[in-house]
């Protein structure tokens, strides 16, 4: 079989989009059936594992789409293509103002906690934090999903998306996309019945909202991943540090309700101001 034959029957070749999806979802669900399957093999609870251990496996599972986007650009466009692809983690020349504008989800996070406080909401309180847990905070936050799945993202998927859907359908798609993306850890995360429903919900809305926003960002600074890596990290972190494992403000689900609210908002504001911005070569 010759190179062109090879070309027209890969499915990777033909459907490089639909293929990183599939990719994504297979190496991260297989991933944590793996590690199910070896903790039984075990007789372990993941309680019972070393403190380190369950970081260590969450980082590496977070890396999947990362890893998705290497196998198919590699094979689209071999080690350059890749070397370009993983290039835009370092791509420090975009304008000042958006490594500031990445860092929204902080004030979005405290709002939503003043909002839950101001409704007579009531919160322990946990201000003796640790520096462990800042820098579990800082580290982990960084290096899951931060850095670990937006060269698939949004380094990949977004552009291909949206030059066939245009910016909006293409935050839709990949919002529902990357939403999905976190099945598996809807049923380890601990809540059963109505409180799963709401999580669930909650959960799946901000996403949504949040994928919107970064899309804007991306569009921005089309030559860097800089921003999105720091948008991503600030929405993880920013919720990690007010609900009631950081400092405490209220109890994660409901804290999570009303911050997901606060992204719909501030999703819907910058859809109907109408500026979006097409996927563009050059920084802004």
């Amino acid at each position: 079989m010759n190179s062109t034959e090879w070309k027209s029957n890969n499915f990777i070749v033909r459907r490089p989009l639909l293929a990183y999806f599939v990719l994504s979802y297979t190496f991260f669900w297989g991933f944590l059936v793996l590690i199910i399957a070896i903790l039984g093999m075990l007789r372990l609870q993941p309680d019972a594992l070393p403190a380190w251990a369950m970081p260590i496996i969450g980082i590496l599972g977070s890396w999947m789409p990362n890893l998705a986007a290497v196998t198919v650009t590699g094979v689209l466009a071999g080690r350059e293509g890749i070397r370009q692809l993983l290039g835009k983690f370092f791509a420090t020349r975009i304008a000042v103002r958006w490594y500031f504008i990445a860092l929204f989800p902080f004030p979005l996070a405290f709002a939503a906690a003043s909002l839950y406080r101001l409704a007579g909401g009531v919160a322990p309180g946990n201000m003796g934090l640790s520096v462990g847990f800042w820098a579990g905070l800082i580290i982990l936050n960084l290096l899951q999903g931060a850095t670990g799945e937006e060269a698939g993202w949004r380094g990949f998927a977004l552009p291909r998306l949206q030059d066939t859907y245009g910016p909006v359908k293409a935050s839709l798609i990949l919002g529902l996309l990357w939403n999905f993306w976190h099945l598996p850890l809807w049923l380890l995360s601990g809540y059963s019945g109505l409180d799963l429903l709401i999580y669930v919900l909650a959960f799946s809305v901000s996403i949504i909202s949040l994928t919107f926003l970064i899309t804007w960002i991306s569009n921005k600074t089309p030559i860097s991943l800089i921003p999105i890596v720091i948008t991503h990290f600030s929405f993880n972190a920013s919720l990690n540090l007010v609900d009631a494992r950081g400092l405490g403000f209220g109890p994660t689900l409901s804290l999570l309700v009303i911050t997901t609210g606060i992204y719909l908002i501030t999703a819907i504001f910058v859809w109907s101001t109408g500026r979006w911005p097409r996927y563009k070569t050059q920084g802004d």
